[in-house]
């Protein structure tokens, strides 16, 4: 249904309004309405060459092509002025078909002075009579474009592919938290594929280019949600395979407080609705929810899909999966899953003495992230982030400071408020004891009961919009008793690669194929630090132009 969509929005509708002008132009005026035929009448009328079909079969690239066809369709009746030359562009099924209703004779009698003009242009070019370019060039009825239009045109067509690129192709996107070390690192710049997985159409058309969600200065968001069009994609290159990297819109940022505040000051986008009720006991988080929206209805703002905040992580389960981790290590489908060269975990460290502990860092590549000194204020225990532990069994043997090292892990049973779906009572599981779930996928049945609700009342409810009602123990979804739920979309589990220290699937649950972004390519920079400049900053030159998968 999509491809249907995607071929009449493209290649049927911009041309619909075209029949007179195919006509005048002694074309078939029926070419108008036959998708792919109207686009190589339109070429020949404006006598470009044959080959720009292929490049209209070209996703993304497409786009470009076919506005730069409707604008020298424009030229070829007369139409040079820049507000002719947009609407072309923005509205062509009813510009084009109100500019038909005019004289007949006047469309006819435009396309005949430019078609002489290029007809003769074109011969004095291939002679190379400067002459004759030279009165064609003073017959020329049509206005000249002055150096401001000139220059208007091409920052408008800049920003315009640009964003289109970063819409549907490419994007860059930074890495700001060391969720994915040792895979990716704070400071790493990425590109990132809209294709791969097809690009995403977008829900909200009206927007800021070049803007993700909020605008700089003002904090208001950078869209509106008076236009909202449902969810569609591309055809795909390849489906979201397990152990992708992958970017995708953070599912628990739909709800969030920020902007301004009542004092037209800054507020941080971090405050999120979610994040305070999970921390919550089950049964205080109705007077939470309350009390929250009445305080703070003011900086209440609800995101759509696509303008939700953007996270990178590592998919470990795909639709059907069955998702644990045991002891700190993640077992899919219940088998140890596969080795990723850069996942890491903390480790404890006792040391003898602490006389070796920077020497420690720079022999083994590792930075201790915590410290513990003893009543006498020497150096007793550190943590240290690993991502293969047979360092970490080498430091052990090697190293006469190094008294032992354990994994830090957290008890089984131990209480973490912010795990999926936070009812420790029901669900007693931490980052490292968790599980086991399965992810759903599109199409196949769940079976529902007050057991489980908790763990797809989001999925029902926010993530495909319908509406879910418990009362007496009963479940209501759209006003009906329901027993199972079929998913529309399908779900996927992702986890940071720095397991000990990631906000991840193990704390906001599934992550729906709508939220799906794009694939990691490659890191084209990479800054110590965040930054080029300082003692502790600089370009990691080892890593520019490094793949992005960690595999």
């Amino acid at each position: 249904m999509s491809f249907i969509v995607y071929i009449i929005s493209l290649y049927w509708l911009p041309f619909i309004g075209l029949a007179k002008f195919f006509d005048k132009a002694e074309e078939p005026s029926w070419a108008a309405y036959v998708p792919f035929y109207n686009i190589f009448t339109a070429i020949k009328i404006i006598g470009a060459p044959k080959w720009w079909m292929i490049t209209v079969l070209i996703p993304v690239v497409n786009i470009f092509v076919i506005a730069n066809i409707l604008i020298e369709l424009n030229k070829s009746f007369g139409r040079y002025a820049f507000m002719d030359n947009a609407w072309a562009i923005i509205v062509p099924y009813v510009y084009f078909f109100l500019f038909g209703q005019k004289d007949p004779e006047y469309i006819h009698q435009s396309w005949a002075v430019h078609n002489d003009l290029k007809q003769r242009h074109r011969a004095a070019t291939k002679a190379k009579d400067k002459s004759a370019l030279r009165r064609i060039e003073k017959e020329n009825p049509f206005p000249k474009k002055t150096p401001v239009r000139e220059w208007a045109e091409s920052i408008i067509f800049a920003v315009f592919a640009a964003h289109f690129i970063r819409l549907f192709l490419i994007e860059a996107y930074t890495i700001p938290t060391p969720s994915m070390e040792g895979s990716l690192l704070v400071g790493d710049f990425l590109f990132v594929s809209k294709v791969h997985y097809g690009s995403r159409m977008p829900m909200t058309p009206i927007a800021f280019p070049l803007i993700h969600n909020m605008l700089p200065f003002t904090g208001g968001e950078s869209y509106s949600d008076f236009v909202k069009w449902g969810y569609r994609r591309a055809p795909r290159i390849q489906n979201v395979e397990r152990y992708d990297p992958v970017v995708f819109n953070y599912p628990e940022d739909d709800t969030s407080f920020g902007g301004l505040d009542a004092n037209g000051e800054m507020v941080n986008y971090e405050f999120q609705y979610h994040n305070i009720l999970k921390s919550a006991q089950p049964e205080q988080r109705g007077a939470i929810r309350q009390q929250l929206l009445t305080r703070n209805a003011h900086r209440l703002v609800y995101r759509p899909v696509d303008k939700r905040t953007h996270y990178i992580k590592r998919c470990v389960g795909i639709p059907g999966d069955k998702i644990e981790v045991r002891d700190g290590l993640l077992y899919v489908n219940d088998k140890e899953a596969d080795f990723i060269e850069g996942v890491q975990y903390h480790y404890r460290v006792d040391f003898e003495d602490n006389m070796q502990v920077f020497d420690l860092e720079e022999k083994y590549n590792v930075t201790f992230l915590t410290k513990q000194m003893s009543a006498n204020n020497r150096l007793v225990e550190r943590q240290v982030a690993f991502t293969n532990p047979k360092v970490a069994a080498e430091m052990v043997k090697n190293e006469p400071s190094v008294k032992a090292m354990t994994r830090v892990l957290l008890q089984k049973g131990q209480q973490a408020s912010s795990a999926f779906p936070y009812n420790h009572a029901k669900y007693p599981w931490n980052i490292d004891h968790y599980g086991p779930i399965t992810i759903p996928a599109k199409g196949t049945p769940i079976e529902l009961n007050m057991d489980n609700i908790e763990l797809y009342q989001r999925l029902i409810a926010a993530y495909e919009g319908n509406e879910l009602r418990i009362t007496g123990g009963k479940i209501y979804i759209n006003g009906q008793e329901a027993t199972s739920y079929t998913p529309k979309l399908d779900y996927y589990w992702m986890m940071g690669d720095n397991r000990n220290n990631s906000a991840d699937s193990r704390a906001w649950g599934f992550v729906p194929e709508d939220h799906v972004v794009g694939k990691p390519l490659f890191v084209w920079l990479s800054l110590k630090n965040g930054t080029a400049r300082g003692k502790h900053g600089g370009v990691r030159w080892d890593r520019l132009f490094m793949g992005a998968s960690g595999r």
